[in-house]
């Protein structure tokens, strides 16, 4: 049974006022797209190889906050692949779409966690894929999680090999975890806060973290800062190159997250964005190969929800995936793609 606390009630209250803001926020924000997009809303050239040939992959609907009426562009660059989504909103702006319940009831997977249950769960298994993913480059030292949100990945590293950092945006957040798990070292904020010293990581993971950034670019580089000379990066992302992504287009389960996802990384965009930033790629993998399994069978149900309001054509050929996904191991066009890297000495 969850335990109320006074803090698990103060967060509750943080979350109806941020509610009633999401809400008013979003409002105004609709309505200036709606009036006036504005040239800044539009970007002229790829910010990764800075070509100015681009062409509109699709449009999408916001899947999350179920908004249909709102509708998205992913434009995208025809020299590096690399894809954006349009209107360009600033930093302020995004914050308003992200609900209250964008990352689930925290208070309650702490207290799965402390009580062995949620280290028994599904959803569990992917913290320890990670976590073995990882340990195959580096098997311990200081590690520093990228918008952490709860943290968990940090609760499945063993603590006797690993000294585990978080930074989150949510200070209230990182304040509960801090206070119910003991061993973690969480700031609010992000990877630019002072409280990162310099060239004290080992590894820096990026989880389904840098398709949200807005600058992923400056935050890569403040990452190459904060690792030691030989340290680790990990980051997973969809791909906008997938072989999904092209068959699913707007129905595309890494679209589901638009317009929070602001940007759709290619291999070869990556590739650039990493060389840039002072990294030398190790490898490019399909993982996990659950989830990446999981965008497929979403982007089939949406497909099927949007072209049949039912999921009729998604049962009778869900047993295709099998060999969409085998296609997309030897032809590298992953759904979800890791990317594994190392500064630069």
């Amino acid at each position: 049974m969850t335990l109320f606390t006074a803090e698990t009630r103060r967060l509750q209250s943080l979350s109806v006022l941020r509610v009633f803001a999401v809400k008013s926020f979003a409002m105004g924000v609709r309505m200036s797209f709606t009036t006036d997009p504005g040239a800044s809303r539009i970007r002229k050239s790829c910010s990764i190889c800075h070509s100015t040939s681009q062409y509109s992959f699709c449009s999408v609907i916001d899947r999350v906050r179920n908004a249909p009426d709102e509708q998205w562009r992913i434009s995208r660059c025809r020299q590096c692949g690399f894809g954006w989504t349009e209107p360009l909103l600033s930093e302020s702006e995004i914050s308003g779409y992200y609900p209250a319940t964008y990352f689930g009831e925290l208070e309650q997977r702490i207290e799965q966690y402390l009580s062995g249950t949620l280290q028994r769960s599904r959803s569990w298994r992917g913290e320890t894929e990670k976590v073995g993913l990882v340990e195959t480059y580096v098997s311990g030292g200081r590690l520093l999680d990228v918008g952490c949100g709860d943290a968990k990945f940090l609760w499945a590293l063993n603590p006797d090999r690993w000294q585990r950092v978080g930074v989150e945006p949510s200070s209230a957040t990182a304040e509960l975890v801090k206070r119910r798990i003991a061993g973690i070292e969480l700031h609010a904020g992000d990877i630019f806060n002072p409280a990162l010293p310099p060239g004290s990581f080992d590894v820096i993971t990026f989880w389904h973290v840098l398709e949200h950034l807005p600058d992923p670019e400056q935050a890569l580089i403040r990452a190459g800062s904060l690792l030691r000379h030989d340290g680790m990066i990990f980051i997973s992302l969809p791909g906008i190159d997938s072989l999904q992504a092209s068959l699913f287009r707007r129905n595309w389960y890494g679209f589901d997250d638009v317009p929070r996802h602001l940007c759709h990384h290619s291999r070869d965009s990556l590739n650039l964005l990493l060389d840039r930033c002072g990294f030398d790629i190790k490898r490019h993998l399909m993982f996990s190969r659950r989830i990446n399994f999981h965008a497929l069978k979403h982007s089939l149900l949406n497909w099927s929800t949007d072209l049949w309001a039912g999921r009729i054509l998604y049962y009778a050929l869900k047993p295709l995936l099998f060999g969409i996904q085998f296609f997309e191991r030897i032809t590298g066009r992953y759904g979800i793609r890791t990317v594994i890297a190392q500064k630069r000495i």
